[in-house]
């Protein structure tokens, strides 16, 4: 439903161009976002995290993630020569799940999922080429769902050691954060398994929204704890094999330490993906400096000297 409001309302008025859908969305759009360069980028990408929605559009069908917020996915450079870092690992595959997590002003996180240092960044669905696809949200754990731990072969899943706690959180009686916080809370046991996934899939219609945002305000309220870790949004299996369709905003690396390997891992992505695709597209990198602090500030920015590949 959320996928297909923003088209609808929109081809009433001026037809049902793909790009239109994408652009009538009053928060404002990227045109031809393909080849703008990576000045551009960074500067969305810094209005997207500031971007503290409870929804789009005033939609309680139109989940914040398809207008705010930057949706992230850590990688290991050309991983055991199986497959892209933008495709599905033969895991998620088998599976039908791949593991995002979800950075927003009100969703501080100082470090990236197993401690890595790059990796690559979405287009909110609303903010896309009009050329890209639009990926299914399935699920959103407010800390790290460990879900690698929960089921190999179905995601969104309770762990069988919290059968009743871990579902979905609407079918554990879950629908707040506080009431999230709370079972989070409990003594003992793997709180990391034990929290219920909210349930943000298109068919929720209405209860997307309200549940993706709790999902982000039960993050905020663990304070120092929620900042420490990750938060995992859970989105389903896409076809691997086709770059040029695929909504790839930026690559990233962490700036600010003295590693060099997220950076140059980054730079062989580039590459990697200018080189796959046809016609060739330009993916920028971007430098992300997290904040510092649950009410600090992240910042992205573009520089010239760390692109491999340029327009």
């Amino acid at each position: 439903m959320f996928k297909t409001i923003g088209f609808l309302l929109f081809a009433l008025i001026a037809g049902c161009s793909q790009l239109d859908r994408h652009s009538e969305n009053e928060i404002g759009a990227f045109n031809n976002a393909s080849t703008q360069s990576g000045i551009t980028v960074a500067a969305q990408l810094n209005t997207l995290y500031g971007r503290k929605f409870a929804n789009c559009n005033n939609s309680n069908s139109q989940p914040a993630f398809l207008c705010s917020g930057v949706t992230l996915r850590v990688t290991v450079k050309d991983p055991a020569n199986q497959y892209k870092v933008w495709d599905p690992s033969p895991t998620s595959i088998k599976s039908g799940g791949v593991s995002f997590s979800y950075l927003r002003a009100d969703t501080n996180f100082g470090r990236l999922a197993w401690g890595y240092g790059n990796g690559f960044i979405l287009y909110p669905i609303f903010e896309a080429p009009a050329d890209k696809i639009d990926l299914d949200y399935l699920c959103s754990y407010p800390m790290d769902g460990w879900t690698w731990h929960r089921s190999q072969t179905s995601v969104c899943v309770p762990h069988r050691d919290y059968p009743v706690q871990s579902q979905l959180c609407h079918n554990a009686g879950v629908t707040t954060a506080e009431q999230w916080l709370a079972v989070w809370n409990i003594s003992g046991g793997n709180p990391n398994l034990r929290q219920c996934g909210f349930d943000i899939t298109d068919d929720r219609n209405a209860l997307a929204a309200p549940a993706f945002y709790q999902s982000l305000r039960a993050k905020s309220l663990l304070g120092a704890t929620g900042f420490n870790g990750h938060n995992e949004t859970i989105i389903k299996t896409w076809t691997p094999g086709r770059p040029n369709t695929f909504p790839i905003m930026a690559f990233f690396y962490i700036y600010g330490g003295t590693d060099t390997k997220p950076l140059a891992d980054a730079q062989y992505n580039q590459r990697d993906f200018y080189n796959s695709t046809n016609p060739k597209i330009v993916v920028p990198i971007i430098r992300l400096t997290p904040a510092n602090s649950p009410t600090g500030v992240a910042t992205f920015t573009f520089v010239a000297a760390d692109q491999v590949v340029t327009q």
